[in-house]
């Protein structure tokens, strides 16, 4: 047990980050803030007067990412940062009968913030559910666009017959993992919606280290190997024009959760499908994570080593994009007119190939990973059908 700080030399020890590197308060401050700055400067990724938007679900890493985003709008910083940040909080109260919603602490966590100029939009998650939910948001966005916080709640007319039906849906899933699974990708597709509505190709998610490392070996375990480095790498470009940033992706929870007693953040309780099944009950992702929490006690270097192998691994190009959690699909197009499953005999050229596609009336073109998950009795989830002339327009001749 040292008595001093691993770095100054001097002061007290605060934390110990890694095993036998205590930091004192200064240092700590410093070492987080340059981590979370130097993701963001090697990759480049903001450029100044970009709309970014944050995903802040109230979770003790979202409310991490939103002050050390807040620092870099301090007329003190060294290298401010000149995006325009928009606050994206997914209000899941509908989902989840459990009491009071965290929404309301969230928005005064988000006032408390500091520096940061910002512009909350409160989205329900049922809205994913909604047929129109782009050009519904895109209105209401443009007639009350200037509000400091927009509630996309009075979006929608029919906003509880959605919650009821998003309900209904999950409540047919039989299985935890799938439930996990399917919940995930719709909170991505919403908050994709929700960059096209408010015109940004950058969305910072909060996942930490830990989270990602798990969800390599979910990945693995769901089928979804293939799209591991979109899962877990810095920068996700699953979607053409559209960057999912995993800037929490250095940080583990000890360091977000020492960071916001730094900083005087109380954490919010966050309601979602784990904290409300049976411990007994697990899902691949819980086990996942317990399983790498667990090796990261007893070897430091676990996390960094599986996300270190992960950026070594390249995406396969696919087909398209899956209509659930919009990750590449692995099979090309050449290949999917072949299968004896899809088509009675193999054409022999690609207008045959475009009119066999079109006859089967593809209503979904999903991964194996949501194929699973939909097998499991979310089989009514809406899912948007994919043009099959978009799909093939890079093989056609005109």
């Amino acid at each position: 047990q040292k008595d001093t700080c691993f770095k100054c030399k001097t002061n007290r020890p605060f934390v110990v980050i890694r095993h036998g590197d205590p930091f004192c308060e200064t240092c700590f401050d410093t070492h987080v803030l340059h981590k979370f700055r130097q993701g963001l400067g090697k990759t480049k990724i903001l450029y100044p007067g970009e709309v970014v938007l944050l995903d802040i679900s109230g979770s003790i890493s979202s409310l991490a990412m939103l002050r050390l985003m807040a620092s870099g709008y301090d007329k003190s910083s060294h290298k401010k940062i000149t995006a325009n940040p928009k606050l994206i909080v997914v209000d899941e109260s509908n989902m989840f009968d459990q009491g009071e919603s965290p929404v309301p602490a969230v928005l005064r966590a988000i006032e408390a913030c500091p520096h940061m100029p910002r512009q909350t939009f409160v989205v329900p998650f049922e809205m994913a559910f909604a047929e129109n939910c782009e050009a519904v948001c895109r209105t209401f966005y443009e007639s009350y666009g200037n509000h400091s916080v927009l509630d996309f709640k009075e979006a929608d007319a029919d906003i509880a017959s959605l919650a009821k039906t998003a309900r209904a849906t999950f409540d047919q899933i039989r299985t935890l993992s799938a439930r996990e699974d399917v919940h995930r990708s719709l909170r991505l597709q919403l908050l994709y919606t929700m960059a096209r509505v408010l015109g940004s190709s950058k969305i910072m998610l909060p996942s930490t280290a830990t989270d990602l490392a798990a969800r390599l070996l979910t990945s693995v375990a769901v089928g979804r190997g293939s799209s591991i480095p979109n899962e877990v790498n810095y920068l996700d470009t699953r979607i053409p024009g559209l960057t999912f940033i995993n800037c929490m992706r250095d940080f583990t929870p000890k360091e977000c959760v020492f960071y916001l007693k730094r900083v005087n953040v109380s954490p919010i309780t966050v309601t979602n499908h784990v904290t409300l099944s049976d411990p007994i009950v697990g899902s691949v992702s819980r086990l996942s994570d317990t399983f790498i929490s667990g090796l990261q006690i007893s070897f430091p270097s676990t996390v960094s080593t599986v996300l270190k192998t992960a950026a070594k691994l390249r995406s396969l190009d696919g087909s398209g994009n899956c209509s659930l959690c919009m990750l590449p699909l692995a099979a090309s197009p050449q290949n999917l007119a072949e299968s004896p499953q899809n088509l009675a005999e193999s054409p022999q050229n690609l207008a045959d190939v475009v009119a066999s596609l079109e006859s089967l009336q593809l209503d979904r073109d999903v991964c194996l990973g949501c194929e699973i998950a939909l097998s499991e009795g979310a089989g009514n989830v809406r899912l948007p059908r994919t043009d099959v002339q978009e799909l093939l327009k890079d093989y056609l001749i005109e």
